[in-house]
């Protein structure tokens, strides 16, 4: 293991995301190692990913068909060679520096769990709003939340191995974040603030889904499993959702997102049994 932070980034035909992120990513002087996954892309992002000369950029995978986050994410953690980890999507701009502020942070208090960067819009971050959440963890200020978005983050790899989750059926990043906080780690994000620009937040103005036909062929994952209208009702989510962060105890937030301990292993059991029950068939 070595202290220079490794990144994933997972892509799936969004070349115009992509060229704007990698472009933002890349131009950070901070050093970093990068493993690209792209999922069977068609618009031309495998050409860009190809044509990278950065030697920041570690691994490139290149899938035959659309595998979604799961198989990147363990084949990300398998090849990971660094003490911190982490995940940027391919349409987030993060901050210059977040990723090397982090993981100096990471390596110094071995109480921090998962960092992130805030992906709603700059004014919906409301400090005093958030004072009740706002933990002094050594040198450094945190805004502790039961889990951080999954499209900008670093953790510790140990950490990250620990608490994957092995369901391939989960949607999103399979890391499970509140069961850190419930270990007693602190997730957040630290202050000041880094704030990230989410392409895909339809009040952004590159978002593709305010295009004539845009939400048809567009809409996020998130915007299609929730059945929203339109771009305004999702966006008018998204800014209900960071309300809700900010006001929102962690203890409360476990209480009522996280399934109890017996839950969990009741659940896991049935997992374990349809597993051998499918060897059989």
């Amino acid at each position: 293991m070595n202290n220079v932070p490794s990144l994933l980034m997972v892509t799936w035909n969004r070349r115009e995301y992509f060229e704007k992120t990698i472009t933002n990513l890349l131009s950070d002087p901070s050093d970093f190692r990068l493993h690209i996954w792209d999922n069977g892309s068609e618009d031309g992002v495998r050409d860009l990913i190809a044509a990278l000369d950065d030697p920041r950029v570690a691994a490139r995978h290149y899938n035959p068909t659309n595998a979604g986050q799961f198989a990147a994410w363990h084949w990300f953690l398998d090849n990971c060679q660094s003490e911190i980890a982490g995940k940027l999507d391919d349409d987030i701009l993060g901050p210059h520096g977040w990723i090397s502020r982090y993981s100096e942070m990471l390596m110094a208090e071995p109480k921090l769990g998962v960092l992130g960067g805030w992906v709603y819009l700059p004014q919906e971050w409301d400090e005093a709003l958030a004072h009740h959440k706002i933990r002094q963890i050594g040198n450094y200020r945190i805004f502790q939340n039961g889990w951080v978005g999954g499209c900008i983050f670093v953790g510790r790899t140990r950490l990250l191995k620990e608490f994957s989750s092995t369901d391939s059926n989960k949607w999103g990043t399979p890391l499970k974040q509140l069961e850190i906080s419930e270990a007693g780690y602190i997730n957040g994000y630290p202050l000041p603030m880094a704030f990230a620009d989410n392409l895909d937040d339809p009040r952004s103005p590159h978002c593709r889904m305010n295009r004539p036909g845009g939400w048809d062929q567009f809409a996020a994952y998130s915007a299609r499993m929730r059945k929203f209208s339109g771009p305004e009702e999702y966006g008018n989510w998204i800014a209900a959702d960071a309300r809700a962060t900010l006001v929102t105890s962690v203890e409360d937030q476990i209480r009522e997102f996280l399934p109890s301990r017996l839950q969990r292993y009741r659940s896991k059991l049935v997992g374990a049994v349809r597993k051998v029950q499918g060897r059989f068939r």
